[in-house]
């Protein structure tokens, strides 16, 4: 396993944002792999990978609620800049997508962190 420091973080996660970023305003030419919801799927992917290294970046409980309502609001933003776009197309539905990405990562993390913790207990034992 890679021991990145949360500078490094840091800089993983604004190199991946602007990567999405870029990708979500160039135009598509259909190079969606034929799955139903291909593009949801997408979404949800980018906005975990996004909230993992952010989350790697800061890790305090305070930070986890404004990172989740920092990358809210960078999905809110793309779909605003795409809505500008004639060879793109904006929706509420990939808004969503983005908050399922958000709110899986944070889901699967304190679980994760549960688990730990009651392991941690079990050994006191």
């Amino acid at each position: 396993m890679i021991n990145l420091t949360k500078k490094e973080y840091k800089i993983l996660f604004y190199i991946t944002a602007l990567t999405v970023f870029i990708l979500a305003i160039v135009p598509n030419d259909h190079i969606d792999i034929y799955i139903d919801n291909a593009d949801k799927i997408k979404h949800i992917i980018a906005f975990f990978t996004l909230s993992y290294l952010l989350n790697r970046a800061s890790s305090t409980i305070s930070h986890r609620l404004r990172n989740m309502i920092a990358l809210l609001l960078f999905g809110i933003f793309i779909e605003f800049v795409q809505s500008y776009l004639i060879y793109r197309s904006s929706s509420i539905y990939d808004i969503y997508a983005d908050l399922i990405g958000i709110l899986l990562f944070q889901l699967l993390l304190s679980i994760y962190r549960f688990i730990q913790e009651f392991k941690s207990v079990e050994k006191q034992r």
